[in-house]
């Protein structure tokens, strides 16, 4: 009996372990029938919008809704990707893509939407119906395309032989707690390229909170850029929190609007050179920051050098160097990363130095007292 009983017990015990072998862990499930598309709100179904080589340099907005995926778990889900399309009513299915971005927003000029329009099959001085819609798809997952209802607006078309105008260089507005959350009297990032990353120096004065949003229009009324879910990630909700830098100081910030994302680097310059402080090249005095100019400015005494040579001088950050700025050319205020030395022809004396990082390219300015 009791070999019986050992024999039915381990039976057990084996039924069990291959019982517990069998659960297996799921996999998060997207259910693509419970995902929320996107929505085109700007512009409006039926809206009639002649375009004018006077408006040539004037903004013209696309707005639309965020896409929802549905997914089991509360699994987490990289932000989608969009893409504004157009196509032309009523011809072959030809889609000319206006936009790829994670944001929610494309702004352009009339100029660039009638060079697009004519692109896409539109003759110049005429009236035709387009019909948009917005892609939405999660970046490397299968089968999250999600295409929000087409709607029809109509664009009136301009010829012209004239150039473009001169585009402004792309930029953000950073306003913020330290200048009074003002965005048409705040500094500026820049995106030369225009490549959807921003880059700059701003300089946040001691005291307050160091908070702060990016915002692409000098008003609070287009696209603004603030805390997203988790670090260095930004939103563009009208519920988004205010970003903020550790403390105060000088600090290169980067904005990515395609990515939505940022990121700071403290960067606090000084002037070094010959005849500065000791004059051997070792130790720089720090800039102080003139918010009334937006500048970074020092006056100080320069002694002669005590090897007896000329006078020169660069900008260096955070007392190293590792990014340090020098003179583009003889004659030019431009300043380029690891430029030459700055020559001081008037000799020793008392001197104020300017450096001006309020612009894509960096300028100086240095006098004799």
């Amino acid at each position: 009996m009791k070999k019986i009983n050992l024999i039915f017990t381990l039976i057990l015990g084996l039924a069990i372990l291959l019982g517990s072998c069998k659960k297996e862990s799921k996999d998060p499930k997207m259910d693509i029938n419970q995902s929320v598309l996107p929505t085109i709100t700007a512009p409006t179904i039926g809206t009639d919008k002649i375009l004018l080589e006077a408006d040539s340099a004037n903004p013209i907005k696309f707005e639309w809704t965020a896409a929802a995926y549905s997914v089991s778990d509360g699994a987490l889900l990289p932000a989608p990707t969009y893409s504004l399309l157009m196509v032309l009513k009523d011809t072959l299915d030809y889609e000319k893509e206006l936009h790829n971005t994670k944001g929610l927003t494309f702004e352009t000029i009339v100029y660039e939407l009638n060079t697009a329009l004519i692109g896409l099959g539109v003759p110049a001085d005429s009236t035709r119906n387009i019909e948009l819609k917005v892609e939405s798809v999660i970046p490397g997952a299968s089968y999250t395309l999600g295409v929000s209802e087409v709607i029809t607006v109509t664009f009136t078309t301009f010829g012209t032989d004239e150039p473009p105008p001169p585009p402004e260089e792309a930029k953000l507005w950073v306003p913020g707690d330290y200048q009074g959350w003002a965005p048409a009297d705040a500094p500026n990032v820049w995106s030369l390229e225009d490549s959807g990353i921003y880059t700059g120096f701003i300089y946040y004065p001691e005291g307050g909170t160091y908070e702060f949003k990016f915002t692409n229009a000098p008003d609070w009324n287009h696209s603004n850029f603030g805390a997203g879910e988790g670090e260095g990630i930004l939103a563009t909700d009208d519920e988004a929190g205010n970003l903020i830098i550790p403390e105060f100081g000088g600090y290169v910030l980067t904005c990515d609007t395609i990515a939505l994302t940022w990121s700071y680097l403290a960067q606090n310059w000084g002037v070094i050179g010959s005849g500065v402080l000791n004059g051997d090249w070792t130790e720089d005095v720090d800039l102080d920051y003139d918010m009334a100019n937006n500048i970074l400015t020092i006056t100080i005494d320069v002694i002669e050098p005590p090897d007896a040579s000329e006078l020169r001088f660069k900008f260096r950050a955070n007392d190293a160097w590792d990014i340090n700025l020098g003179q583009v050319e003889d004659g030019s205020n431009e300043l380029s990363y690891g430029g030459a030395d700055i020559m001081m022809p008037e000799g020793p004396g008392n001197y104020t130095f300017v450096l001006d990082m309020s612009q894509p390219t960096p300028t100086y300015e240095f006098h004799k007292n």
